[in-house]
């Protein structure tokens, strides 16, 4: 009787060693089983899940966060959980994971210019361009990266962004002063005068270069400047004098022109005498004060032409026209013309003394 009493005590107070072994998983919100791994950008809720096979009692050393929520950025927060038969620590389970949490978007640090600027801070042509960004947990990923070639502006928004490893962007915005359009193509005037040449131009917004070109020198720069106009002087009458003229705009773009002109002592001023043309030209020659309107004659091969009284000191010719009730042509050869000035109403027929006489030839 004694022996059974003992043998009946001993089934109640001694531990079971046949248990079931323990087993341990993990899921982690948002996401599902096994589902931690990667980069966050929002809190994780982690939880741990057991099996012990029966009834009996386990311990383990994660039992008092059988869920946690982590919200903090973390390159890596590794998390162990250990669980085991207390009355048999041989039949144990262990299970871990690391958790990547970066839900701060990177700083974007600027965006980096494959060039300085052509002309003073301004581009007059493409630029390469690259963000540049820097991220604490994470890393950057890639950042932006192109090429700007227009539209033209001053202070023109220019994006990009930044992206880290997690998938945060960071988008940012800077500003370029672009022009690639040059300034319109000079529309110079020449008006030679007596040891001196007279250069005007429009589009004086822009700054202007004048330069006296040269087969026998070295160029000059003779001007510099926004005015819209120059006078050469201290030039040798009967020496053709070339010109260019460079107009330059803010972004460093530019146009130019070329002209030229023969000084002289004439006051008949345009085309010069002895010139070679291949079309109708303009006849220029010095104002007269207080001229009412001027007399002006070509003659061909000896024979009048033409006659005509315009009132200001220009006359464009043309390629045809009629004269005396004559047709005629612009035809090749050597044409002189002369000029006086009139006084009063034209039909007093008041002149003055004739201006000069300059003569060209037509080779076209």
């Amino acid at each position: 009787m004694k022996r059974l009493l003992l043998g009946l005590l001993g089934l109640v107070l001694l531990p079971s060693t046949a248990a079931a072994a323990p087993s341990i998983d993990y899921r982690c919100a948002p996401g599902g089983l096994h589902s931690c791994g990667g980069w966050y950008r929002v809190p994780v809720e982690v939880t741990w899940i057991y099996n012990t096979g029966d009834s009996q009692p386990y311990g383990g050393d994660c039992f008092d966060w059988t869920q946690k929520t982590f919200t903090a950025d973390t390159r890596g927060m590794d998390l162990s959980c250990d669980v085991w038969n207390p009355m048999n620590h041989a039949q144990k389970a262990s299970d871990g994971v690391t958790i990547h949490i970066d839900k701060t978007p990177p700083n974007v640090t600027g965006p980096g210019l494959g060039r300085l600027p052509d002309a003073g801070d301004w581009f007059n042509h493409p630029v390469a361009f690259g963000f540049t960004g820097q991220d604490a947990t994470s890393g950057i990923q890639s950042c932006a990266a192109g090429t700007y070639s227009g539209p033209d502006g001053a202070a023109v928004g220019v994006g990009g962004s930044c992206r880290d490893v997690a998938g945060n962007v960071t988008e940012r915005t800077f500003t370029i002063n672009y022009d690639a359009t040059p300034p319109p193509k000079p529309d110079v005037s020449v008006l030679p005068g007596n040891h001196r040449v007279r250069l005007t131009w429009d589009s004086s917004q822009y700054v202007a270069e004048v330069v006296r070109l040269s087969k026998a020198s070295a160029q000059a720069v003779v001007y510099r400047g926004a005015t819209g106009r120059f006078t050469d002087r201290k030039l040798r009458n009967g020496r053709r004098y070339r010109y260019r003229v460079t107009l330059t705009d803010q972004a460093g773009n530019t146009s130019a022109d070329r002209t030229s002109a023969v000084p002289t002592r004439s006051k008949l001023l345009l085309p010069a005498d002895g010139a070679r043309l291949s079309s109708a030209p303009e006849l220029v020659w010095k104002a007269v004060r207080r001229a009412n309107y001027y007399n002006a004659q070509l003659l061909h091969l000896g024979r009048k032409v033409l006659t005509r009284w315009p009132v200001t000191n220009r006359l464009q010719l043309t390629e045809r026209w009629n004269s005396l009730g004559t047709s005629h042509r612009l035809g090749r050869g050597r044409y002189c013309w002369y000029v006086w000035p009139g006084y009063g109403p034209r039909r007093d027929h008041d002149y003055g003394r004739l201006l000069g006489s300059s003569c060209f030839r037509i080779t076209g």
